[in-house]
């Protein structure tokens, strides 16, 4: 079996499994077409995992007065379906906002009732108004849990094979002919990383919430921007924003790289302005389309319309500034820093809010300002990356759950920098041990972590990695200027023998934490040590990807993004001589347009006759 360079990079490294079964399949090393029944054969094992993580213990199981999440769920279906719309979001005697009041943006709440409408046709005592509460029968439980699954399998699912569509869509591997067979090898990869992350799994289907709708929404506004298509865009992202308000995390990424794309592209003031007016004007439309039923509900008492009224409630529980600067045990700056700082008892509410902006701000500013400059493909995502990353590091308000927010683009990079991709799902999961442990999600945590891990870690299939011509982008053309020796070593970190050694001390570090939990019991002083413990080592290894990955977006340039990405013209002798990879297994053309069909050979012209 031929070795390739980085399976002798580190004595730690050994190939993945996915990457080995997919190598295997395709055959030529990797380049080749996978058979057809490939990537249906992820998609239904990623709905195998979720079904059988939906069989654990959810948030709050058996455990009153307020139950957890699966409880909120429920309960804002109950109101939705049994309330008007305009005391959704307002304290009425059927409604009190104090038993998990509806926070979210309007577009949960229209999913909580349609999804609501479909719980009563099958149980209605699930969503019996004001009887109803803590109702947690099997088969009411099957019927929430199915209703994440289908959520999953019409958003999120179908949203990854779209971006990935979008990603490698300008390549060779997607041209199409009569008798190719499937998929390359990498996209099959960054598809089954994509729908087997194991914390949006524990999640959403373990704890129980609906991450998947706006993250799925999220990456279909991705996969239409890669496609250039970016009114689409605009459009899915605010979809995304009104179904969870934490989708803000991704909003300076959207903004900075749509800008400095209609100034890279227009030349004149005017071409400038009109490009911006109508990505701005979209938005607008928009947000307006969404939250217009809270504008025009009419008060049936004075049989006026609540107009702005209307509009103040909903964001008046958008924005929590009651409940403090983080919750719980979160890795980020301000849960890690407290035992020295004190943060919580030294700030009020509002003073944390303006040094949670503050910090936020500062962190973002950087990748924020590249994009504008200089915007390009895959600086969009390392500008997610970062944004997202800085948010939940800095912001006001986080929680564990939070973290599910980078990582969608630490996966969303798999094409680029796949050991990230690979590595960055388990610290995530890692720092949500905290929650999971009180949901008695322990079994599923490992049987997922570990699962992924054994199919994952050690990268993607195939030698060749867009990581190497970014890493080559330290040293300029020629050879004239170099940059210094560490940040060069910095910036291969994916192919060198360093990113290795990072991913094992991971693991240690991981099995370390839990085994000191399982044998060493918190002095009685401090209960929540562990807890402590794990968010801090958590926090350290956030606060490296952060720093990481703003070092990968500097490198890249629009220039070399498009040399990297743009596909050679083939000539007949190398399109014979290579084999042709289709995508036959299409689930959606919404973000990802239908690529362009190949053109057909002229035939030779006879010789002889009339010319």
């Amino acid at each position: 079996r031929r070795t390739s360079e980085r399976d002798s990079a580190s004595p730690f490294f050994s190939r993945a499994m996915l990457a080995t079964v997919l190598t295997s399949l395709a055959g030529r090393d990797g380049r080749g077409a996978l058979p057809r029944w490939v990537l249906p054969l992820v998609f239904g094992f990623a709905l195998a995992m979720r079904l059988a993580v939906s069989t654990h213990p959810h948030s709050g199981e058996g455990v009153p007065p307020m139950f957890g999440d699966f409880e909120a769920q429920r309960h804002w279906m109950e109101i939705t379906i049994h309330t008007s719309l305009r005391e959704w979001y307002v304290s009425t005697k059927a409604n009190d906002l104090k038993y998990w009041g509806l926070d979210y943006p309007p577009l949960t709440a229209y999913q909580s009732w349609l999804y609501g409408k479909c719980v009563a046709a099958l149980e209605p005592e699930a969503v019996r108004l004001t009887t109803s509460r803590g109702y947690e029968t099997d088969s009411s439980k099957r019927i929430m849990r199915y209703s994440v699954i289908v959520s999953d399998a019409v958003f999120l699912l179908p949203a990854a094979y779209a971006f990935v569509r979008a990603w490698y869509g300008s390549g060779v591997s997607s041209r199409r002919t009569a008798n190719s067979r499937g998929v390359d090898a990498k996209r099959a990869w960054a598809f089954a990383t994509l729908a087997t992350a194991p914390a949006q799994i524990l999640i959403d289907h373990g704890h129980f919430q609906y991450n998947g709708i706006s993250l799925g929404l999220t990456m279909y506004a991705v996969a239409a921007v890669l496609r250039d298509n970016d009114v689409l865009g605009s459009i899915l992202f605010v979809c995304a924003l009104n179904h969870k308000q934490m989708s803000l995390y991704f909003a300076p990424a959207f903004f900075a790289h749509l800008l400095g794309k209609s100034l890279a592209r227009n030349k004149t003031f005017g071409s400038r302005f009109l490009a911006v007016a109508k990505l701005g004007a979209t938005v607008v439309v928009a947000f307006a389309i969404v939250w217009a039923p809270f504008f025009l509900a009419m008060d049936p008492r004075t049989n006026t319309r609540d107009g702005l009224l209307g509009v103040g409630h909903v964001l008046a529980r958008l924005v929590p500034l009651e409940r403090g600067l983080y919750e719980d045990y979160v890795a980020n700056f301000w849960c890690a820093t407290n035992p020295l700082f004190r943060w919580r008892s030294r700030m009020a509410n509002g003073t944390a809010a303006r040094a949670a902006l503050v910090a936020t701000v500062a962190a973002i500013a950087p990748s924020m300002a590249h994009q504008i400059r200089n915007p390009s493909k895959e600086g969009f995502l390392w500008c997610m990356f970062n944004c997202s990353l800085g948010f939940f590091l800095f912001s006001f308000q986080a929680h564990e759950k939070s973290a599910l927010l980078p990582l969608l683009p630490a996966l969303l990079l798999a094409p680029v920098d796949p050991d990230l991709a690979a590595w960055f799902p388990i610290v995530v999961s890692l720092s949500m041990w905290p929650l999971l442990r009180k949901d008695r999600l322990h079994v599923a945590y490992v049987a997922m972590v570990v699962a992924f891990a054994a199919l994952a870690d050690g990268g993607a299939p195939g030698e060749d990695s867009h990581s190497e011509t970014t890493a080559a982008r330290a040293t300029t053309r020629g050879g004239r200027k170099k940059t210094p020796a560490f940040f060069s070593s910095f910036a291969s970190l994916p192919r060198g023998a360093l990113w290795q050694y990072v991913r094992v001390a991971t693991f240690v570090g991981a099995a370390g934490l839990h085994g000191l939990e399982v044998f060493v019991p918190p002095p009685a002083r401090f209960p929540y040590l562990h807890d402590l413990l794990v968010t801090s080592f958590c926090f350290a290894l956030f606060a490296g990807a952060a720093a990481y990955g703003n070092k990968r977006q500097r490198l890249v340039s629009p220039e070399v993004d498009a040399k990297a990405r743009a596909a050679p013209r083939a000539t007949r002798a190398s399109r014979r001589a290579q084999p042709a990879v289709a995508d036959e297994w299409s689930l959606v053309r919404i973000a990802a347009t239908p690529e362009s069909k190949t053109t057909r050979r002229r035939k030779p012209k006879k010789s002889g006759g009339k010319r």
